[in-house]
């Protein structure tokens, strides 16, 4: 399986998975192409979606005004846009699979 993702000049946007409730924010690996995110917060009132930017901003150590989630917001199945060098990012994002 491959990381699903989509170059742009100014950042990338990947697919991800977001699997609330879990006992510990990680990213485990890859599922159906999504890069899989495990985050330790309640899917309620957006707080998986703001933890999911706040732990990726941490995790790629961009701010968390650099992310944003385009498509999904209300879905585990999202596509969310990073701002920043796209071949620095893709290569930081595939060092987790």
């Amino acid at each position: 399986m491959n990381l699903k993702f989509i170059k742009l000049g100014d950042g990338i946007k990947v697919y991800v998975k977001v699997l609330p409730d879990s006992s510990k924010c990680e990213i485990s690996g890859l599922i159906n192409n999504s890069l899989k995110i495990k985050l330790n917060v309640p899917p309620i009132e957006g707080k998986a979606n703001e933890k999911c930017i706040k732990f990726l901003s941490k995790e790629l150590k961009v701010s968390r005004s650099a992310i944003s989630i385009v498509q999904g917001e209300k879905t585990r199945n999202k596509i969310i846009y990073i701002k920043g060098d796209p071949e620095q990012l893709q290569g930081l994002l595939l060092s987790y699979i």
